[in-house]
């Protein structure tokens, strides 16, 4: 028996190369090494990830919106008990080991990649028993360019361009959204928005110093677009829950903006900001602060210089987020194509903490804080809580928020999937949200209008 056989390609020991299936250190800008995104970022995110990658010179391909044959594909190796977002990503990646992967190619399937305590801190153990079962040389699965794995060789350059993509992503497609409900010409002011964003793709492949100015450039393109009502009178719903909405969302979206009702999906800076505070969660919670007020603004203290460290850098990691996702709002504001607030993830945690605690690192407490500030805002006319029906965070914040929602006039319903599609009975809840967000609407625009 060949000693290779069954030999799975690995990171080094000092995560400075790749070990391949025959024992071969491979460097990680080898031709032969391909990363695939098996996360499905919207259609606008992973244009401009794809542009990072050409700019770096390294190979990259991805799957956009997760479909029904994604999920069937994933049937091969998985039990049904995965979450849906696990299931979806490894059906991406069976499907391009199928359809895409070429001989000689050293596979990086990119995921989301957590500790915990959600089930997706098992996914690392969950990948490595599919692999080994598949027994395919020259794959490493259930990855994602972090510090923890030195960028797999990118830096952390290119790391915070791609998230300044998936930033800008959100935004894109909230004032896509806009113009799809409310452009007089739906056809002309769909290919001008693909024209403008082209644009600004050429752009934002120049660097930082580029974007706001390019921005600034599609803002003022935008704004001669002419909409056949006003943003202000037109009903709106939130759709929200946690980072499964990445994998579940289309079919809601995509209802709502047959109605004429503007659907916004809540950007996954959320999620970001989420996971980029677990050091200091933690590091706070051992120090004795118990709330994410306490936790977010108290310098890290001299003792465990490792694990404070790890806290600072999560604090910088949320600010420097929320501050971006702030300022470019701004800019993009001019385009007449918003309307979302920014709220600073400091307060989303502290409010979800009133009613489940922060400290047990679950998204209920982040997805309970995003119900209390959307209703104290009075920006939305409606809201979905969108969640996988094998999520036990999503499944806990619907029990937290409906005694809440009891006690609030605002349009809300609470939605499990069993992946991208919806039901019969699903559909007819999400009839009478539309129903009662115009309703809501209009009895605001009557108050306005006095």
């Amino acid at each position: 028996m060949d000693e290779t056989e069954g030999r799975m390609a690995r990171l080094s020991d000092n995560l400075d190369c790749i070990i391949d299936s025959d024992g071969q250190r491979v460097e990680y800008n080898d031709p032969r090494i391909v990363h695939i995104w098996t996360i499905g970022y919207g259609r606008l995110t992973l244009r401009m990830i794809k542009k990072v990658y050409e700019n770096s010179g390294r190979k990259y391909r991805c799957f956009n919106a997760t479909t029904v044959e994604l999920m069937q594909y994933a049937k091969k190796v998985c039990s049904g008990r995965e979450c849906v977002p696990m299931t979806a990503m490894v059906g991406a990646a069976l499907k391009d080991i199928h359809d895409n992967r070429e001989a000689g190619e050293i596979s990086i399937y990119i995921c989301l990649d957590q500790e915990g305590p959600c089930q997706n801190g098992a996914w690392p153990a969950v990948w490595e028993t599919f692999d080994k079962r598949l027994s395919l040389k020259n794959v490493i699965s259930g990855i994602q360019p972090n510090q923890n794995n030195k960028y797999l060789g990118l830096g952390g350059e290119h790391t915070n361009t791609t998230n300044k993509c998936i930033l800008l992503g959100d935004l894109f497609e909230e004032a896509e959204n806009t113009l799809k409900c409310l452009a007089v010409d739906k056809d002309s002011a769909m290919k001008t928005f693909e024209t403008e964003f082209d644009r600004f793709l050429k752009c934002f492949s120049q660097g930082d110093k580029a974007i706001e100015p390019a921005l600034n450039e599609w803002a003022a393109k935008m704004a001669q677009l002419p909409l056949r009502d006003s943003i202000e009178e037109t009903p709106k719903v939130l759709i929200f829950g946690g980072l499964n909405l990445l994998f579940v969302h289309y079919p809601a979206t995509d209802y709502f903006i047959e109605q004429g009702i503007i659907p916004k999906v809540v950007d996954f800076t959320e999620g970001s900001c989420w996971l980029e505070s677990e050091n200091l969660v933690r590091y706070g919670f051992k120090n004795g602060l118990v709330t994410p007020g306490e936790q977010f603004a108290a310098s890290p203290g001299k003792g465990d210089r490792k694990e404070a460290v790890k806290a600072r850098k999560a604090r910088f990691g949320i600010f420097l987020i929320d501050s971006m996702h702030k300022k470019f709002r701004k800019i993009m504001e001019k385009s007449g194509l918003m309307f979302d607030e920014h709220i600073p993830f400091s307060e989303l945690a502290e409010e979800g903490h009133k009613y489940v605690s922060y400290n047990g690192f679950t998204e209920s407490s982040t997805t309970t804080g995003r119900y209390i500030c959307t209703i104290k805002r009075e920006l939305y006319d409606g809201l979905v809580n969108l969640g996988s029906f094998n999520c036990q965070p999503a499944m806990n914040s619907q029990a937290i928020i409906r005694p809440l929602a009891n006690k609030n006039d605002m349009p809300y319903v609470a939605i499990d999937c069993e992946g991208p599609w919806i039901s019969t009975n699903q559909k007819r809840l999400l009839e009478t949200i539309a129903v009662q967000a115009r309703r809501v609407r209009r009895r605001k625009n009557d108050l306005r209008s006095r």
